[in-house]
């Protein structure tokens, strides 16, 4: 802008306001990133309850809304008026869409599972309605309404492999075998206290396999059976929730089959997380088992 006053040339410029509400956006959206992954970590390491985390899940959503809609405001105003502080909005808007992205995800998560906290193969909820043993909702209803079941598996080999490569799954997932049942009787195991066990029906001493003789004994390398009842420990990975998971083998005749239950132990909602511990298992399972040289069962007789 320039102006003339009789003999004198002047010349300035338009001073141009600035956004006051860009810069506490930002501190804002900044903070909820920074709270989000703190509560993440102390809660990982059980610093938290699970009740407290949802509490400061809730603050950090409603801090970054608040953040988004502020920056989404200033940059209007930015745009229309010209405003200062544009700079500041956009980092502002940034960080509060980074924050709520997870949220959205849990959002989407929610709009595809049915709500429940467990997932089980279509013979194990079958097995267990035929028992009279209480059925989730959640997936009865799903189940009815044909939705997508569960489908364990049926593999040619013997249930001794078939427990043999489940265990090495469970070993890859880092999670933990915590108890397994079988048939075995009890005249076969009345003398397996230590670390000897018996074969056969003389009492053979049988050595519990081990690496090396300084090794741990593995309270999980049974005799071979027909039906093993695996109890397991399995954890997501962020938030490191426990599920509780039931895992059938049994033999009959030439085949073995698998079925699973999971279930969510800290929440009443799992956002299908159970359903994908359970397909991950079983995809897994496929592929150790594809490298397997069946063992078939012997014939009775």
């Amino acid at each position: 802008m320039q102006m003339t006053v009789g003999r004198a040339h002047l010349s300035g410029h338009y001073i141009r306001k600035r956004l006051r509400t860009a810069v506490p956006a930002r501190r804002a959206a900044a903070f909820a990133a920074v709270l989000l992954v703190v509560a993440i970590v102390l809660f990982r390491q059980g610093g938290i309850d699970f009740a407290t985390l949802r509490l400061l899940a809730a603050g950090v959503f409603g801090l970054a809304v608040l953040a988004l809609v502020t920056a989404l405001a200033g940059l209007v105003r930015v745009w229309h008026s010209g405003r200062e502080g544009g700079g500041a909005a956009l980092g502002a808007l940034t960080i509060a869409l980074l924050v709520i992205v997870p949220f959205g995800l849990a959002g989407v998560l929610a709009s595809q599972y049915p709500r429940t906290n467990s997932a089980e193969t279509d013979a194990m909820m079958v097995n267990d309605m035929l028992a009279g043993v209480t059925v989730n909702e959640g997936a009865a209803a799903e189940l009815a309404d044909g939705g997508a079941s569960l489908t364990g598996r049926r593999f040619q080999a013997s249930a001794a492999q078939v427990y043999a490569v489940a265990r090495l799954v469970i070993e890859d997932k880092g999670w933990t075998l915590v108890d397994v049942v079988t048939e075995v009787s009890e005249d076969d195991a009345e003398d397996a206290t230590g670390d000897l066990g018996t074969s056969g029906t003389v009492g053979i001493p049988l050595p519990t396999p081990r690496a090396t003789t300084e090794a741990p004994v593995d309270r999980f390398a049974l005799p071979e059976a027909k039906d093993y009842a695996l109890t397991v420990e399995a954890r997501d990975f962020l938030l490191r929730l426990p599920s509780d998971m039931a895992i059938r083998i049994v033999e009959d005749g030439n085949e073995t089959f698998v079925d699973l239950r999971s279930t969510s132990r800290a929440v009443t909602f799992d956002l299908g997380q159970n359903r994908r511990f359970i397909e991950d298992f079983l995809a897994r399972l496929d592929e150790g088992m594809a490298g397997v040289t069946a063992v078939l069962p012997a014939k009775d007789g």
